[in-house]
């Protein structure tokens, strides 16, 4: 069960009478003058050169520890590393509407069959993939396809909703692989088929 305002003070999942979980959430900190970041300061926080000043950077930091626990060490605990990620991507949309809130939308744009935040969270799976086989020859190739791939998707999309010209939808869509609008950015699925994809 999902509790939000304006203002929210609590975020609550998974009510049970045996584990309740409540967490306090900031309030959105993005503001209708800030720009959607692209792809550039999640790859700058990837490689220790962004510093984390933001709750959506925070979030990303997040999602990279998350995936890389799944990718060295498999799905032991799939329902506890989901819900994670989850609530990540929804802290990270939270922080899109906040930039994208005054954004003046064509009366046809569509709607991005993916969220901002799944494609954050896609970026840092990617990352993580392709980070430690930098120097395996053989995987090598293909990661930086894919990662190359994830950028352009990602750098289109955030352009595009600059402008107007494509919505995001307001929550998760959990479209893995990613889709995107423009064909030129890779209509259909990613180069390998979304090989290592972890859903969620």
């Amino acid at each position: 069960m999902l509790s939000d305002s304006q203002s929210p003070e609590h975020f609550v999942v998974g009510i049970t009478p045996n584990t309740p979980r409540v967490f306090t959430i900031p309030a959105v900190e993005a503001q209708p003058d800030q720009p959607l970041r692209d792809a550039g300061p999640y790859l700058r926080k990837c490689a220790g050169g962004e510093e984390t000043t933001t709750t959506q950077m925070r979030c990303a930091r997040a999602l990279v520890g998350a995936r890389r626990d799944v990718h060295e060490h498999g799905r032991r605990d799939s329902a506890s590393v989901d819900e994670q990620i989850n609530f990540l991507i929804w802290l990270i949309d939270r922080g899109a509407g906040g930039h994208t809130c005054r954004t003046a939308f064509a009366p046809d744009a569509p709607t991005s069959p993916s969220s901002y935040g799944d494609s954050v969270a896609w970026l840092m799976w990617k990352y993580v993939m392709y980070a430690p086989r930098e120097h395996n020859l053989e995987h090598h190739e293909r990661g930086a396809a894919q990662l190359a791939w994830c950028i352009e998707a990602f750098d289109q999309l955030v352009a595009d909703v600059r402008t107007g010209w494509v919505r995001l939808p307001e929550q998760a869509t959990a479209v893995f692989p990613l889709k995107t609008i423009r064909p030129s950015a890779a209509q259909s699925d990613m180069p390998d088929g979304g090989e290592g994809q972890v859903a969620h």
